[in-house]
C-alpha cells in the first residue's frame, strides 16, 4: 500500500479553542496504544522501535501544533489521585520541548515550591495552582489550563499539549511492563515517607547499584524526598520515564498483545490529556527518530553554583510560614534558561567548555560571568584576565578544525549563538598566542569587552545582594570586640 507521508511544517501553531478533557478509551488499536504509552507517560519517546509502522502512522495523523521555532512544547503532570491526599497537587511538573529538524527533545523540571502569584485564585507554590483553579472555575479542564497558563508565564513558552498521570497509573503501568530496572546512584533512607490512607510514615530504603522495581518501589523512588531534595527527586523522576521506556521497549512488550491492552486499560483511568489520537498518530510516527542520547534533562533548583541554579528560599516569615521558592532577580533568568533549553537545543546539547577572560578596567567581571553562565550549564574551565583591560568588543576565540585531508570541518560552537544574546560581540578562529594554550581544553575562550561591561544588557548576579542580606548582621544585633 502507498502512503504520503505527512511533513511537520515550521510555522506558527493554528489558534484553536481549548478543548474538552477527556479520557482515553478503550477502542484505540493497538498500534496506535503503543504511541499513547509513550506520549503520555514520557512525553517523548521511541513507541514503534524496530517496527515499520512510521509510514502508516505518519499518514493517518495530524500535523503537531507548534511555536514559532518550529518546536512542539509539552506539559507533563503527575498527581496522587482521588485515593490519595492532596490528590490533586501537582508534585511532578515537567515541560519537554520537541525540535522535529534537529531531532532533539530538552525537558526542564519545575520544582514544586515555587511560588506563584495569581491575582485570580490567589498565590501560592505551583503544586497548588491545579487544585485552586479547580475549585476556582469548578472544572477540572478550565483548571488544567489555568495551569497551563501560568507554566507559560514561568518558563515564557507557548504550551501546546498537556497530560496529567496520577499515582495509580504509574504503579499499574510499571506493574504491567513487568517491573523496571534502574542503576541507583546513592542509596536511600527515608523514614518519613507518607503512609497510603494514613497520616502515619513507613520507611522506604533502597541500596546503591542496579534495582529492579516493581510499580510501588518504583513510585516510592520517585517521590521520596524527606531525606534528599525537591531537586534529587526530580533527576530520580525523569530517571524512572528513561527506565519505563526502555522496558516497555523490549520486543516481548511491544509484540504483547495483552499487555498492551492492560496497559490501555490502565491510561484510560488515570491520564487526562488534550493530545487528540489522531496526532498521537502523528507522534509515534516520528518516534523511532528520537533516541535516549538525545533527550536532555535540566532543573530548575537552589543552588547557584550549578546549572539551573536560579531560586532561593526567603524568609518563611514573609510566606505565612511556608517553605517557598522564587526566581532571584525575577523570571527574566528563568526565560533566558528556558529559550535556551526549547529554542536553542544543539546548544543546550552541545555542553560547551569555556574560558572567561576580562578585557575591561572593571574589575570582577570575568568571575560574574562565570557564576551565571554555570547556571546556563556551561562548564567554565577557567577564568580571569585579558592581556589586555582595552577590548572594546567581546570576541569569541575558537579552533578551526580539519579532517585527515586537511579541510575545513565545521568547528563553530553552537554556544557562541546564546552568548552573543547575552554579551553580543564578534567570533574569530584567528587566535592570539597568549590564548592557544587555552584551547586545549576549552571550546570557546570568552574575551570579554566594553560592549558588555558599558551595556544595558550586563548582567549584574542577582545573588551577589542577597548573599550580603542573609549574611550581614543587622543593626540591632549586638556584637563584642575583644
Amino acid at each position: 500500500m502507498n502512503f504520503k507521508t505527512k511533513k511537520i511544517n515550521h510555522k506558527e501553531p493554528r489558534i484553536k479553542k481549548p478543548r474538552n478533557l477527556k479520557k482515553f478509551k478503550a477502542l484505540t488499536p493497538i498500534l496506535i496504544s503503543v504511541a499513547i504509552i509513550f506520549v503520555l507517560v514520557i512525553g517523548i519517546a521511541k513507541a514503534v522501535s524496530n517496527i515499520n509502522f512510521t509510514v502508516f502512522l505518519t499518514a493517518a495523523g495530524d500535523e503537531l501544533l507548534q511555536d514559532g521555532f518550529g518546536h512542539t512544547n509539552f506539559l507533563i503532570l503527575g498527581t496522587g489521585g482521588k485515593n490519595h491526599d492532596g490528590g490533586d497537587l501537582t508534585d511532578t511538573i515537567l515541560v519537554a520541548s520537541m525540535d522535529p529538524e534537529e531531532k532533539l527533545v530538552s525537558m526542564i523540571s519545575i520544582p514544586r515550591d515555587l511560588w506563584i502569584k495569581d491575582e485570580l485564585i490567589g498565590n501560592s507554590r505551583i503544586n497548588e495552582v491545579y487544585y485552586n483553579a479547580k475549585k476556582y472555575y469548578d472544572d477540572a479542564n478550565m483548571g488544567l489550563e489555568h495551569m497551563k497558563g501560568k507554566i507559560e508565564e514561568i518558563v515564557g513558552v507557548p504550551i501546546h499539549y498537556w497530560a496529567m498521570v496520577d499515582f495509580d497509573g504509574f504503579k499499574q503501568l510499571v506493574d504491567v511492563l513487568g517491573g523496571i530496572d534502574i542503576e541507583v546512584e546513592e542509596a536511600i533512607y527515608d523514614p518519613y515517607y507518607p503512609k497510603d490512607g494514613t497520616y502515619l510514615y513507613e520507611t522506604f530504603n533502597i541500596a546503591a547499584g542496579e534495582q529492579h522495581m516493581d510499580g510501588e518501589i518504583a513510585l516510592k523512588y520517585a517521590r521520596s524526598r524527606k531525606t534528599t531534595s525537591d531537586f534529587d527527586r526530580a533527576r530520580r523522576q525523569q530517571e524512572v520515564i528513561f527506565a519505563i521506556k526502555e522496558k516497555a521497549l523490549e520486543t516481548k512488550v511491544i509484540f504483547s498483545k495483552e499487555k498492551i491492552l492492560r496497559i490501555l486499560d490502565t491510561l484510560k483511568s488515570n491520564v487526562y490529556t488534550n493530545i487528540k489520537v489522531t496526532e498521537i498518530l502523528t507522534l509515534g510516527g516520528m518516534a523511532d527518530e528520537y533516541s535516549k542520547d538525545q533527550i536532555n534533562q535540566r532543573l530548575i533548583h537552589d543552588n547557584p553554583n550549578d546549572c539551573g541554579g536560579f531560586l532561593y528560599t526567603p524568609e518563611r516569615e514573609y510566606y505565612n510560614g511556608m517553605f517557598v521558592l522564587i526566581p532571584a532577580g525575577g523570571f527574566d533568568f528563568i526565560h533566558r534558561y528556558a529559550s535556551l533549553n526549547f529554542h536553542m537545543p544543539l546548544v543546550a546539547h552541545e555542553d560547551a567548555k569555556l574560558h572567561i577572560l576580562n578585557g575591561t578596567k572593571t574589575g570582577g567581571v570575568a568571575g560574574e560571568a562565570k557564576q551565571i553562565l554555570q547556571r546556563y550549564c556551561f562548564d567554565v574551565m577557567r577564568y580571569g584576565n585579558a592581556k589586555t583591560q582595552d577590548v572594546l568588543q567581546t570576541t569569541y576565540y575558537y579552533k578551526q578544525k580539519y579532517d585527515e585531508n586537511g579541510k575545513e570541518i565545521e568547528s563553530r560552537p553552537a554556544s557562541i549563538d546564546f552568548l552573543k544574546t547575552i554579551m553580543g560581540g564578534v567570533e574569530t578562529t584567528v587566535i592570539p598566542a597568549e590564548y592557544e594554550e587555552y584551547l586545549l581544553k576549552s571550546d570557546i575562550v570568552v574575551e570579554i569587552g566594553a560592549n558588555y561591561t558599558d551595556s544595558e544588557n550586563y548582567l549584574d548576579d542577582p545573588f551577589v545582594p542577597l548573599y550580603y542580606l542573609y549574611n550581614t548582621p543587622s543593626a540591632t544585633t549586638e556584637t563584642t570586640t575583644e
